[in-house]
């Protein structure tokens, strides 16, 4: 009996090997991690662990850093593509759109829709 599951367990560790070789691994597995790997990289830092937002310094009552955490998915995804074209058209009216927009600039439409339904899981 333990000589079988010892092969049975050898067995599903080359197939999970050989379906990421072959790039099979679902795409919903391999979008959360884009979506997580993009928050922790460009967004934490401003955005806060949990999307919570930064309050400003001098006045706590207001926001340096938006909640993110109180968007839905859709208005999330409506944003990051609104940041992105005013990238595009150099068309951002402060320091704070300039640095989304930046932050956006790379990011292709799967990748940006990943990071919104990210967000929404921080909830």
């Amino acid at each position: 009996m333990k000589k079988l599951f010892i092969k049975l367990l050898s067995a599903v560790f080359i197939l999970s090997v050989l379906a990421l070789l072959l790039g099979t691994v679902p795409s919903s597995v391999t979008a959360a991690a884009d979506g997580a790997q993009i928050y922790k990289k460009q967004c934490k830092k401003c955005h806060g662990k949990k999307a919570e937002g930064k309050r400003q310094k001098k006045d706590p009552e207001k926001y340096k850093y938006a909640p993110l955490i109180k968007l839905s998915q859709q208005e999330l995804l409506e944003s990051l593509l609104k940041y992105q074209q005013m990238w595009n058209n150099k068309s951002w009216e402060n320091k704070i759109e300039k640095k989304m927009a930046k932050a956006t600039k790379k990011l292709d439409e799967a990748k940006i829709k990943a990071l919104s339904e990210f967000i929404v899981t921080l909830k």
